[in-house]
């Protein structure tokens, strides 16, 4: 445990501990391993136990537990909270959008799809997490049709800085309705996986 601790302590470069420390800071967990933790991973298997043998949703539980009281207490679990964001399409916190591409996929290719696939849907602004990729305010300015264009004939893969052997990239994408005069931004629009499909390598002659 000393070693393996600190091998990880290494790699997030964290603290290195001496083999005293980890004891101590062992000792404190082995005994919540023992308790609450034992308790929730009980818990989960038995709602995996149900998945398996495809049991109702009315047959599953959400589980308040509280060992210090002792306390516990179980509910059936609500439906998941759906957001229509045009017409006909309903997303929940659970969804995410795919598109099949590849390490050429360009930008101006991500809007196409979006708006293509999800009609009624107008894409504003492009991010990989904090990262910008695509900002519609900025690239519509006056001035700037020359770096637009350079921006949506950049590729997904290189525009997010992603590494060779990456199989995909996941984009948030912000977007209005297209017959909303206020361009009021869209809340609950699911993440859009972009896969990197490997081109087929020509044969050599």
């Amino acid at each position: 445990m000393h070693s393996m601790g600190n091998c990880r302590a290494v790699n997030y470069n964290l603290k290195i501990m001496d083999w005293v420390t980890v004891k101590l800071k062992a000792g404190r967990i082995v005994p919540a391993l023992a308790t609450t933790t034992a308790c929730v991973a009980g818990l989960q298997t038995l709602e995996l136990v149900k998945i398996v043998m495809k049991a109702k949703k009315e047959d599953h539980r959400n589980i308040f537990l509280n060992l210090a009281v002792p306390f516990l207490q179980a509910s059936e679990p609500a439906d998941v909270m759906k957001e229509q964001l045009v017409e006909g399409l309903e997303v929940s916190l659970w969804d995410r959008w795919e598109m099949t591409g590849n390490t050429d996929t360009t930008i101006a290719d991500v809007i196409t799809h979006f708006e293509d696939t999800y009609k009624g849907l107008e894409v504003r602004d492009i991010l990989r997490g904090n990262m910008p990729i695509f900002f519609y305010a900025i690239m519509n300015a006056q001035g700037k049709e020359k770096e637009k264009e350079k921006v949506l004939s950049t590729s997904v893969h290189s525009a997010t800085e992603s590494y060779p052997d990456d199989k995909y990239v996941d984009l948030n994408i912000t977007c209005v309705r297209k017959d909303d005069q206020e361009a009021k931004i869209l809340n609950g629009v699911p993440p859009l996986r972009v896969s990197f499909k490997q081109q087929p390598q020509s044969e050599s002659k």
